[in-house]
């Protein structure tokens, strides 16, 4: 290796990451592949602008450690994920976890989520070797990068979430996690234990939530800062969370369902929402004077 390589490479490890977020550098480098997304081309962020705040609480200029996010289905979760992975690969190296409720997860997340995403993104093509390298460490479920790594694990394996200390904890769909890895314990807290070491860690833990009262991303949620998602009504300009209680339809006829404003009782339509979605805001039931490390999203399918 000449000279000039060898100081790229100690920069890449060495220097402070450039000052832009993760939303930022999604916008500017993530292409979404066929294998894992309706449509092909650019990321745009503006398309489902609520996932903006949650990706910027990632980065590191983002004074919280820990982000939750409980959300619907089909919300973006996993692409969140992708994009954090994707930044830090790209541009803040370091030891990653990533959890899943099964090892067949660990494998389709590799496979249909990871890998293409490697393959398409420029600034990420190459950085990582093929699983068809002589480099034993680089599997489908654990891969090296200059600077760090990725291990993919299930939260039944006690081995997988505890085998080596890391600075990212992404936990993914934690209400599917069994309630103990082997006899070690809760996985969540097993896992989240192993980013001690690191004062720079972030720990985020996402999934759909399942019974109240029993669910793990709700009592995460609970202990954060409980920021939830505001939109505005197209006629009065009225601030609301869309809840299911407010959506109606002709009997026999849900196709025809509309949304009744809770401040002016007018009907919205479903071409409406994105400019709802557009002009919306993130609220805190607690505020960062409060001390608060843990920033936590709700949004729901509406």
């Amino acid at each position: 290796m000449r000279v000039e390589e060898i100081q790229i490479a100690v920069a890449d490890v060495v220097l402070p990451p450039p000052d832009i977020t993760v939303s930022e550098w999604a916008d500017e480098n993530r292409r979404l592949s066929s294998e894992s997304a309706a449509e092909r081309g650019e990321w745009r962020t503006d398309r489902a602008p609520y996932q903006r705040a949650i990706m910027d609480a990632l980065s590191p200029s983002h004074p919280c450690e820990q982000v939750v996010l409980m959300s619907g289905a089909q919300l973006g979760k996993t692409s969140i994920l992708e994009n954090f992975i994707g930044y830090i690969i790209g541009l803040d190296p370091g030891p990653v976890l990533l959890v899943q409720p099964r090892e067949a997860d660990c494998e389709a997340f590799s496979k249909d989520r990871l890998a293409p995403m490697l393959r398409d993104c420029s600034t990420l093509r190459g950085k990582v070797a093929g699983v068809r390298s002589r480099d034993s460490n680089n599997t489908i479920l654990h891969k090296k990068f200059t600077g760090g790594s990725i291990t993919m694990s299930a939260a039944s394996s006690p081995a997988g979430l505890a085998m080596r200390s890391i600075r990212y904890c992404l936990l993914d769909e934690v209400d599917r996690y069994p309630a103990s890895a082997g006899a070690e314990g809760d996985p969540v807290n097993l896992a989240i234990t192993r980013t001690a070491n690191f004062w720079n860690r972030k720990i985020v833990l996402c999934s759909t939530p399942t019974v109240k009262g029993a669910s793990r991303i709700e009592a995460a949620w609970m202990e954060s800062n409980q920021q939830t998602y505001w939109v505005p009504c197209p006629h009065c300009g009225g601030p609301q969370v869309l809840r299911w209680s407010n959506v109606e339809w002709p009997e026999g006829e849900p196709e025809q369902a509309r949304y009744r404003c809770e401040h002016c009782s007018q009907m919205i339509g479903e071409h409406q929402k994105a400019s709802m979605l557009k002009h919306g805001e993130w609220r805190a039931v607690r505020s960062e004077s409060e001390g608060m490390l843990v920033a936590g999203f709700w949004i729901n399918s509406l």
